[in-house]
């Protein structure tokens, strides 16, 4: 907005039922902890939420951003490996386990293979429904097949499909994610695509450089290039303690496989 002396302000649309926010905040803003993306999917939700969850640094960002947006995440949903590990990543799910108990969230584990998924996703759904659970909240950014699809799924079991992320530009997903105070290790990277020696990296801005760097990796590592263990951040009530593995060849994949410590 315009003043009368021809002075240009902008006002902030979360002031008026948040006061952590300046209704008309010092400019330049180059980092806000209430920014949301406008092609975000946040439907009206009567109800608790659930969150897909992976113990990376999406689906803990779109859990914290679900939280500021009013919903009440009460849920972590882990699709696992038959041993109860996330897969691609090699995180224990005991580790997954002390996530969920430093948010203060029940955990559901859902053990299944890739022959299955998709049986053993739709009767997770029926499980949600029958806790009582209003929606459920994914960490996707911009595949547009890949958000479909759960979206289909989730919202013919009868849930709102939440989408906190969605449509944000990679750099400003990683920026609200170090800006927020998420603490996460690099616990897998694909072997074709990302360094080895990055393993067990701090996720920080000196590894986004090597990242942006390469013209064929997404920054948020979007198509799998590689993934995070968060052990820190809103919400936490505690670190989660944790130990990396010597690194292991999987699937295409060099994983420093994380167990508690």
């Amino acid at each position: 907005m315009t003043s009368g002396r021809g002075s240009t302000f902008w006002q902030c649309g979360r002031a008026a039922s948040d006061r952590r926010f300046a209704r008309y905040p010092r400019l330049p803003v180059t980092r806000c902890d209430g920014f949301e993306a406008t092609t975000a999917k946040l439907p009206a939700v009567d109800g608790p939420v659930a969150v897909a969850w992976s113990g990376g640094k999406d689906s803990a960002l779109a859990r914290h951003r679900a939280v500021l947006s009013g919903y009440r995440p009460v849920l972590l949903v882990n699709m696992a490996s038959a041993d109860g590990s996330v897969r691609f990543h090699g995180v224990a799910g005991e580790l997954i386990a002390g996530q969920a108990r430093a948010l203060g969230s029940d955990l559901l584990s859902v053990p299944t293979a890739p022959a299955e998924y998709e049986t053993r996703f739709a009767a997770m759904l029926g499980e949600l429904c029958t806790r009582g659970i209003a929606g459920l909240v994914f960490g996707n950014l911009h595949l547009a097949d890949v958000q479909a699809w759960f979206e289909t799924r989730t919202a013919a079991a009868g849930l709102a499909h939440v989408e906190p992320l969605w449509g944000w530009a990679p750099r400003e997903v990683v920026v609200q994610f170090l800006a927020a105070g998420f603490r996460a290790v690099v616990v897998s990277v694909m072997a074709d695509r990302v360094d080895a020696r990055w393993l067990g990296a701090p996720f920080d801005e000196r590894f986004l450089a090597v990242l942006s760097a390469c013209p064929d990796v997404d920054l948020c590592g979007e198509r799998g290039e590689y993934h995070t263990f968060v052990y820190d951040g809103p919400g936490f009530s505690a670190p989660v303690g944790f130990a990396l593995g010597a690194p292991v060849l999987s699937e295409g994949y060099w994983i420093r496989p994380a167990h508690p410590a």
